[in-house]
């Protein structure tokens, strides 16, 4: 190995050694995913110790293979230590913009008929905030205005709403 440059020789390493020892294992793990977590993880040790690792006599590829083995069991057992614990109940959730689930569903049932007397800004920050739940920063991105706008309209609305509801409750108790 060349002193100018040390990565040179690990690096045809891996592309010499890659397919195989994916697929070893893929064989070993039985999941892509797994698989392809071990094999980053031997690459990377190896490469930790390259030199050491380069410099001792024997095959590379063994090792290599010997290694990809043992980090495929290594995350065997620490998966079989964690223990799943079934959900019975899922804890309620919330919107994009931090209303609970349940609130929201109610909410978006009757803004339809107080959302149309807004303001036309107005009635878009609030229909793609609260109706399609998306968040400031990506109402921002499509309307190409600052998120802060988009929060200032979003507490104009909820102004002009307020407004709206004591009118129509007044109308109702009158």
């Amino acid at each position: 190995m060349s002193e100018a440059a040390p990565g040179a020789d690990f690096e045809s390493f891996v592309l010499e050694t890659i397919e195989a020892f994916s697929r070893l294992a893929r064989v070993e793990a039985g999941d892509l995913h797994s698989a392809e977590d071990a094999v980053q993880d031997v690459y990377l040790n190896m490469y930790r110790r390259w030199a050491t690792i380069s410099a001792q006599e024997g095959s590379l590829t063994a090792y290599g293979r010997i290694a990809v083995k043992r980090a495929v069991i290594d995350q065997f057992r620490r998966h079989k230590r964690m223990v799943t614990v079934p959900v019975h109940e899922l804890p309620e959730m919330e919107s994009g913009i931090g209303i609970p689930e349940a609130a929201y569903e109610i909410i978006k049932e009757g803004i339809g008929e107080l959302v149309s007397s807004l303001p036309e800004r107005q009635r878009e920050v609030i229909t793609l905030c609260v109706l399609q739940d998306l968040s400031p920063a990506v109402v921002a991105q499509r309307l190409q205005i600052k998120e802060e706008s988009v929060k200032r309209y979003i507490k104009a609305a909820a102004n002009n709403l307020k407004k709206s509801i004591n009118e129509h409750s007044e109308e109702a108790t009158a």
